[in-house]
C-alpha cells in the first residue's frame, strides 16, 4: 500500500471544528497538531487569518497522510462534513 500525502487549505472553518471532527471519527491527538486514526494521520497547521477584501476569515492547512486506496473515501467524508454555501 502506497502512503500518499494530500493537503487542503480550509478557509472559514474554525480550527476547533477541525480538531473536533478528527476526534469524533476516532482520531487521537498525539501532539503538535497531529491526529492519528485507524488508517490515517492528519496534521493541522496553526490557524491564520485570511483577508478577503474587508472580511477576515480563519484558515488552516490540513495535511493528510493516508493509504492511497483509502484517500477518496476519507476525502469525500471530510468534504461532506465541511460543505458550506458561500455567497
Amino acid at each position: 500500500m502506497a502512503i500518499a500525502e494530500h493537503s487542503l487549505e480550509m478557509r472559514g472553518m474554525p480550527h476547533r471544528d477541525l480538531e473536533e471532527y478528527f476526534l469524533a471519527i476516532g482520531g487521537k491527538y498525539v501532539g503538535q497538531g497531529t491526529y492519528l486514526g485507524p488508517n490515517w494521520e492528519v496534521k493541522l497547521s496553526d490557524e491564520w487569518t485570511c483577508s478577503l477584501r474587508l472580511i477576515q476569515i480563519p484558515a488552516t492547512l490540513v495535511t493528510f497522510r493516508v493509504n492511497e486506496e483509502d484517500w477518496q473515501q476519507i476525502y469525500n467524508a471530510f468534504r461532506l462534513r465541511f460543505l458550506s454555501a458561500g455567497g
